[in-house]
């Protein structure tokens, strides 16, 4: 299980967003932990800001054009990130973009995802089997 709290937008919106903490293996191949936004809208598995992937280290293994929420056309690179998910390493695809750390409904495949939308809320994502 995964936790995290609902909290104020770190963009100074005045909304709120689904934040958890979770650990992203960086070039000195040491897990650190980032806070990112859970964003059910973003149908990708996570997407990382330039500046936060050079600091760990990450760079774009290739360039892939994305569709924004507007529906806008936008090239971003991609790399493969390994973060710890439910406790196991995970590769995913990492789009570099973008101005703080989101994850996406792939991500949260095979999952049931808890929110109390209230600043301090709770957070839960548990990893579920689907049934048949």
């Amino acid at each position: 299980m995964i936790r995290g709290q609902v909290r104020p937008s770190l963009d100074d919106s005045a909304g709120l967003e689904a934040r958890i903490e979770l650990d992203i293996l960086g070039a000195n191949l040491v897990f650190q932990a980032l806070e990112v936004v859970v964003d059910t809208g973003f149908t990708g598995a996570f997407t990382l800001p330039e500046l936060i992937a050079q600091e760990l280290g990450l760079h774009s293994t290739e360039r892939r054009y994305v569709t924004l929420a507007n529906g806008q056309p936008f090239q971003t690179g991609v790399s493969i990130a390994r973060l710890l998910w439910h406790g196991q390493p995970l590769d995913v695809r990492a789009y570099m973009m973008g101005n703080k750390p989101m994850i996406g409904a792939t991500l949260l495949a095979n999952c049931h995802l808890a929110i109390d939308w209230w600043d301090g809320g709770d957070v839960i994502i548990e990893e579920r089997t689907p049934v048949a």
